[in-house]
């Protein structure tokens, strides 16, 4: 009896040992700080996923880029190299042109009219066919913030901007504001943007105010100016190779904890941009209300040529969505 006890414990033993060994590993890689609020809920996806799956996956989170730039990481996802990733629409962009629509300068009324955006037919079908042009799954869409102008001086009316050399991410879309204001638009890679600033390689910015504190960019910049002249947000997507391997299940799991974690993250950045204007004043950087009117006046009719990837009615629908 002693000796078949002894048998089944090593049996059992075997088949725990089994299962650990099974546990896979995926790679979850995204471009923000450990600071950040991205990075806390891109934690917690990887924890809530190996928790929910009972152990079947495990994943290793890389941030701050160590894994390469947002387009390093969204061409890496449909070869495999990376499992789960974020990326904004901009490099998306470069696969699928339209799938960019939302960073349309001036589109989005408020924030409650960019959060209606997922449930819009556009959104269906921006992001069914950048499903089916790169392969991979869109799992959710997170808040990343309304973007605001930096400087070393007011810059208060869009004649201020006249000539301003102004850092822009080297997209297209994002050029949109700075040359409807006749600024000097300079594309300059993010991972360089505190250094270029800080040598007067360029002299003004724009992000969103946590990444404006997260980046330290207040350290080299003392004016911030509210156009909130675009609201910007990024998906999180599983490469195919990584989606088509998953049961039907576990698909579903890692959709549901995705999309929880992409509310957890908006929410904790809605909060800190209500928090952080006083922050900054705080740290005695001079934060300016501006008249967004005027710089709508110049700026918004840029979208509403036929120069963009998407169709008008697309953009008609986004502007109209919820009213």
């Amino acid at each position: 009896m002693k000796k078949l006890a002894c048998m089944f414990a090593l049996a059992m033993g075997t088949v725990v040992a089994a299962t650990a060994n099974a546990a896979e590993t995926l790679k979850l890689a995204h471009p923000y700080e450990p600071s950040t609020a991205h990075h806390k809920w891109a934690v917690w996806i990887s924890s809530e996923i190996e928790k929910r799956t009972e152990g079947r996956y495990k994943i290793d989170v890389f941030p701050s880029g160590q894994l390469g730039n947002e387009r390093d990481i969204e061409e890496a996802l449909i070869l495999g190299t990376v499992d789960i990733g974020t990326v904004g629409p901009g490099h998306m962009a470069q696969r699928y042109k339209p799938i960019s629509i939302h960073l349309a300068a001036f589109l989005w009324r408020d924030l409650d009219h960019f959060l209606k955006y997922p449930t819009s037919n556009t959104y269906k079908e921006l992001t069914s066919e950048y499903e089916k042009v790169s392969g991979s799954k869109i799992m959710s869409l997170t808040y990343y913030g309304q973007r605001h102008v930096t400087a070393n001086e007011p810059l208060l009316t869009p004649a201020d901007f006249k000539g301003v050399k102004m850092r822009v991410p080297p997209v297209p879309i994002y050029m949109v504001f700075p040359e409807a204001v006749d600024a000097n638009a300079t594309p300059i890679n993010f991972s360089e943007l505190y250094i270029a600033l800080q040598q007067g390689v360029v002299v003004a910015q724009e992000n969103p105010l946590p990444t404006i504190q997260g980046k330290k960019f207040y350290e080299v910049q003392s004016d911030i100016m509210l156009t909130g002249h675009m609201t910007d947000g990024y998906f999180t997507l599983v490469g195919g190779p990584t989606w088509n391997k998953l049961s039907e299940s576990d698909q579903g799991i890692f959709q549901a904890v995705i999309k929880e974690g992409a509310a957890g993250a908006s929410a904790d950045i809605i909060q800190s941009e209500k928090d952080l204007v006083q922050w900054f004043r705080d740290k005695g950087i001079k934060v300016h209300e501006v008249d967004r009117a005027k710089f709508q006046a110049i700026v918004k009719p840029k979208i509403l040529t036929d120069d963009w990837p998407w169709k008008p009615e697309q953009i008609q629908e986004l502007l109209t969505l919820g009213q």
